[in-house]
């Protein structure tokens, strides 16, 4: 619903809006239309590694329109998902609360309840105009999502499902549904626009021009081909050869193409709509994805650097000179971030704090940084040793090659008191790496240095007891028909 921009305001925010704008508004703070508060621009490019971005200088030209953002605008290195999947981040992302107070995620809840705010009800509270548009139907009003939207457009499972059978048949098309608002939109009041661009995604598409694929490489006949039909289900003992994995990185960077492509678009779209104002631009992704790490392909059972590391650049902040901030943020740190951008009270209840815009400003968080992983699926079968053969249970035939050693079963968590991260198992002894000098994380220091590990471990287990992770406590919520169908279609439920 739309909100109407006649409220009075108080000296405080006048001065807050003003210098958000760059200008003293005289006589008062009118919001009638010479509002010149900045427009701006929320794009989540789903399961997008941050080595995936050529702006981080470890691939070349996978998207340029990402790095334009951030030749001019402020790129962050270490910035952190608080999930390895969908609903959970982007619940944290459209809050600005964690895991463990939204709860998407945990204990087998997937829908964001309607009892916490979003951003786009503050934004819309402030004054804007408030639209979201989303290429993947988990994103969508189905788990809550479109609460607070006074427009929301997203694609169905059931297109996604005719898509993968009829190739071509998709009727919805988020530039031109971005391109529809910006032709319409009120330009009485600056607008938030959040966007999910989903071609990431698994599974992967055979684009007829790809060029991260080697030359004269053919998909016919091979594992890969089949891939592109369903979630990769192939890990542990069960992995694909390395020039699979290639072949199936390489369908995977051209969809990142694909996607920066579309952000190109978007952004162009919406600084034309945002002229008679400035317009910020935020870029990030909900999580990332594995190709062959730690044994492990797509974006479940883990913790890991390659599924929570994730890019995050943001354009046209006033007076924020270009650069590389180090600091380390969160998913979490975007509500407030863009609460403050636009000269908006950031309740105090909220978990984030605006992201530093300039690369002196290295604050260490000012709480550790939590994510969370439930695993609802298949707890680990009693009396598993490491001499057993992997198992073999019908129910899970995702993880029906792995060992102990892999160590796919039971919740985690990864907790962050920066430098160092702990990665907290259910099942299996804790893992400490260094992610100063270690962002890979391969040198598990947990043994080395106890006096760190050790209230890591404490702090990670209290609060695993609180949200009801490290006993399996808490009643598994049931999912609708179609909750089902969506999360299955996806493939993060097993087929039956």
């Amino acid at each position: 619903m739309s909100v109407a921009m006649k409220w009075p305001m108080s000296s405080a925010r006048c001065r807050a809006i003003a210098l958000t704008s760059a200008i003293w508004l005289a006589g008062g703070c009118s919001p009638e239309p010479g509002d010149l508060r900045p427009s701006i621009v929320l794009v989540v490019i789903d399961t997008l590694r941050a080595d995936a971005v050529s702006a981080y200088g470890m691939v070349e030209e996978t998207t340029p329109a990402f790095d334009a953002l951030a030749a001019q605008g402020l790129l962050y290195h270490r910035a952190y998902a608080p999930s390895p999947w969908t609903l959970p981040s982007h619940a944290s992302l459209l809050t600005g609360f964690g895991v463990e107070r939204h709860g998407v995620g945990v204990a087998g809840r997937m829908g964001l309840r309607a009892e916490f705010t979003t951003l786009a009800e503050r934004m819309s509270d402030a004054g804007y105009q408030v639209v979201g548009f989303s290429e993947n139907p988990l994103v969508s009003d189905l788990f809550g999502f479109a609460q607070g939207f006074e427009r929301f457009s997203a694609i169905t499972i059931e297109d996604v499902v005719n898509e993968g059978e009829r190739p071509g048949s998709l009727q919805f098309d988020i530039v031109e549904e971005v391109a529809a608002f910006a032709e319409e939109r009120d330009r009485s009041r600056p607008f938030f626009l959040f966007a999910n661009l989903f071609d990431p995604h698994s599974p992967y598409r055979d684009r007829e021009q790809n060029r991260f694929l080697s030359p004269g490489v053919s998909l016919d006949g091979s594992w890969t081909t089949d891939a592109l039909k369903a979630s990769p289900n192939r890990i542990c003992d069960r992995l694909p050869s390395s020039e699979d994995l290639k072949m199936l990185h390489g369908l995977y960077l051209g969809d990142v193409a694909a996607a920066d492509a579309k952000l190109g678009k978007i952004v162009a779209i919406a600084r034309e709509a945002a002229a008679e104002t400035s317009l910020i631009v935020v870029a990030t992704a909900d999580h990332g994805e594995h190709f062959g790490e730690y044994r492990l392909l797509d974006h479940e059972f883990s913790v890991r650097a390659p599924v929570l590391n994730v890019p995050l650049v943001v354009h046209g902040i006033p007076d924020a000179p270009a650069g590389h901030i180090e600091a380390p943020v969160t998913l979490v740190d975007v509500t407030s971030s863009v609460l403050s951008w636009a000269g908006t009270e950031i309740s105090p209840e909220l978990a984030g704090r605006p992201l530093p815009t300039r690369a002196s400003e290295f604050n260490r968080p000012a709480v550790d940084l939590l994510a969370v992983y439930s695993d609802e699926k298949l707890k680990l079968p009693e009396n598993w040793e490491e001499d057993l053969e992997p198992s073999e249970e019908t129910r899970d035939a995702k993880r029906s090659g792995c060992w102990p050693s892999d160590r796919v079963f039971g919740n985690m968590a990864a907790l962050t008191r920066w430098p160092f991260k702990l990665i907290w198992f259910e099942n299996y002894p804790a893992e400490l790496y260094d992610l100063s000098w270690d962002p890979s994380e391969r040198s598990d220091l947990a043994a080395l240095r106890p006096e760190i590990s050790g209230p890591l471990i404490e702090e990670a287990q209290r609060l695993m007891d609180e949200i009801g992770l490290a006993d399996a406590a808490g009643d598994i919520e049931a999912l609708s028909a179609a909750e089902f169908e969506a999360l299955r279609g996806l493939g993060y439920v097993e087929q039956r």
